[in-house]
């Protein structure tokens, strides 16, 4: 009975953590087959009008047990419409750990992880798309079904703070 109440107790406070957040595009997008090298996937996030914004920017994956490394290293771009880039980075995305158990959720066959990109500042009305490439061995990378971002906004005060 306890271990009943724990869990109804850890259900409502996720459900209750997830209404709090300002999600502004939650998206995946699958693959069909390996993940080829030549395979880059583009996000387009639109900043709302009359302000700059800051959003929290998470890649999140879906994998199956049978992903071959322990970890995903991803390209990402991101610009906006009216500048050049913004930004160009490197993703480390640690799938298993050092003993092989898996990070994050799962769903049956596939295991979910997230992966916090950082904060990004939107310009004011404008597009900022977000592109993902694997930068891994080999010309493909099999086992990753699904790539998704999902970007939260952030406000202003809590912004300032960090």
């Amino acid at each position: 009975m306890a271990n009943l109440k724990t869990q109804v107790f850890s259900l409502v406070l996720l459900i209750l953590a997830s209404a709090c957040e300002d999600v502004r595009m939650h998206s995946f997008q699958s693959l069909q087959g390996d993940w080829s090298r030549s395979d880059t996937l583009e996000y387009a996030c639109y900043a709302p009008e009359g302000r700059d914004e800051a959003f929290v920017v998470d890649v999140q994956l879906r994998c199956e047990a049978s992903y071959p490394y322990r970890e995903l290293w991803l390209g990402v771009q991101c610009r906006a419409d009216s500048v050049e880039y913004l930004s160009t980075d490197t993703l480390r995305c640690e799938i298993f750990d050092s003993l092989g158990r898996h990070n994050g959720t799962t769903g049956g066959i596939l295991y979910q992880t997230s992966h916090r990109l950082g904060v990004l500042e939107f310009p004011k009305a404008d597009t900022v798309r977000v592109r993902l490439y694997h930068l891994m061995d080999g010309e493909s990378v099999e086992g990753v079904t699904d790539v998704g971002i999902k970007v939260t906004a952030l406000s202003r005060r809590r912004f300032s703070e960090n």
